[in-house]
């Protein structure tokens, strides 16, 4: 107990308190060392705003909370900076796979398809030629990739609402079938899924996934697109009306379609 200039005993002011200081630079450090991902970024917004609390309160010296902030905020600008190049170069990614045709299999639109035959995961065995009649998908896609799985909700709703008279679609896959089958089963995959290798032109110049096969009912290819596409479109184009005249030849260099 101290006493005051008129001799009035006073109580000791009471310690302040370095919890946010200390707080902000600690997760400063971590949104730093963590920038690369988006938690980074997350961090370093909880670090301005306890660092920043820290000051308003006057809870005592500044010193550390503004390095904190500091911290933060360079971690925010890190993490952004990062994920505007993420960004444009899976965007440069996407656009070249979408130009360069995938292995140039758009060149197959409008051509007889090539025969195929694949096991699905329950052991049921198809045909493509035994099809004819009948609109037929075929959907190359892997487990791994992001856009073919956020694809399969799309094809499940496709497969729900249609007809097997009219519409086969089929999942195929080159992954083993463990894999495919803890997949299938996660995501309700209601439609055949396949493990296949080894598969006739053009389905083994598929270079990018998803790559997806629309065969009308005369087994012309009517259409081939890559990349991750909404259910109003799939609907569209699986449903989409007969190739109109005689098919086309196969591409020169390739084995030609029956």
């Amino acid at each position: 107990m101290t006493a005051n200039p008129e001799g009035v005993p006073t109580e000791p002011p009471a310690p302040r308190s370095l919890g946010l200081a200390i707080a902000s630079l600690v997760l400063g450090i971590l949104a730093c060392v963590l920038s690369l991902v988006l938690v980074g970024a997350l961090l370093g917004v909880i670090g301005i705003v306890l660092g920043l609390l820290h000051v308003l309160q006057k809870r005592g010296p500044n010193t550390m909370a503004w390095w904190g902030v500091g911290l933060c905020f360079l971690s925010l600008l890190a993490s952004v900076g990062l994920g505007g190049v993420y960004y444009l170069y899976f965007r440069q990614v996407q656009q070249q796979s979408t130009s360069s045709g995938g292995g140039d299999v758009a060149r197959w639109e409008g051509v007889l398809a090539p025969d195929i035959t694949v096991t699905s995961l329950d052991g049921k065995t198809t045909k493509l030629s035994e099809l004819k009649g009948r609109r037929v998908v075929f959907n190359f896609w892997a487990t791994w990739c992001g856009p073919c799985v956020r694809e399969i909700p799309n094809f499940v709703k496709l497969y729900n609402e249609t007809s097997r008279n009219d519409l086969e679609i089929i999942g195929i896959s080159n992954e083993d079938e463990a894999t495919i089958r803890a997949c299938a089963a996660q995501k309700g995959m209601k439609y055949p899924v396949a493990s296949a290798k080894n598969l006739p032109p053009p389905y083994q110049d598929v270079r990018y996934i998803p790559t997806t096969f629309f065969v009308d009912r005369k087994g012309v290819i009517r259409s081939v697109v890559i990349g991750y596409h909404d259910f109003r479109r799939l609907k569209q184009l699986a449903l989409a009306d007969d190739f109109a005249g005689p098919p086309k030849q196969a591409p020169a260099g390739t084995t030609k379609a029956p």
